[in-house]
């Protein structure tokens, strides 16, 4: 269900966290969101008719507001196609969820093992471990892919620290986008 949000999503944590290396750096959580937090992405058109455009582009943590009976943040997209924001919560650990059609949707699932599956609206993602991820803002060592489970290619990886660092979708007709994490301000 890339239609929602090509990212996937988000969750509340501390520290810092810069581009470059992502070891040691900011927050514990896998996805940290905090009111404030921006990360800037390099878009790539795959394919001809990419829902997102090509470029650089920001996505950032732009309000705390309750949503859905729970706390949450608003965020904005790095995809050109997504206007406005969505809201995002972390409920605790490392889960985060994405408000759906009036429910909270598990978008990163806190059992971080090595071909663990979960249900995400009509699809489902399987985790992979990474153990290096290297992206224009720098290389990370705790990172975690869920691979989307659908008949084309689909993937978000996380590090632990600083969050989404790269989103890929390539559809049934080659089209969609390669965002790839260029600098991320995380507190």
């Amino acid at each position: 269900m890339n239609g929602a949000s090509p990212d996937g999503g988000n969750g509340s944590g501390s520290g810092s966290s810069g581009s470059g290396s992502g070891s040691g750096s900011g927050s514990v959580q896998l996805y940290p969101i905090a009111l404030g937090d921006s990360w800037t992405f390099d878009v790539t058109a795959v394919g001809a008719g990419s829902t997102c455009a090509a470029g650089t582009y920001m996505q950032a943590v732009v309000s705390a507001n309750a949503t859905g009976g729970r706390a949450a943040f608003q965020m904005s997209d790095f995809c050109t196609a997504i206007s406005g924001t969505y809201d995002y919560s972390a409920p605790g650990g490392d889960e985060v969820d994405f408000y759906y059609s009036d429910a909270w949707l598990v978008l990163v699932d806190p059992t971080l093992v090595d071909g663990h599956s979960w249900t995400y609206a009509n699809t489902s993602y399987t985790w992979k471990r990474e153990t290096s991820v290297t992206v224009p803002a720098g290389t990370y060592d705790d990172c975690w892919t869920a691979e989307q489970q659908v008949s084309y290619t689909a993937y978000l990886t996380y590090c632990r620290g600083v969050g989404l660092v790269h989103s890929y979708s390539s559809d049934l007709t080659g089209a969609g986008w390669d965002a790839q994490l260029a600098s991320a301000k995380v507190d």
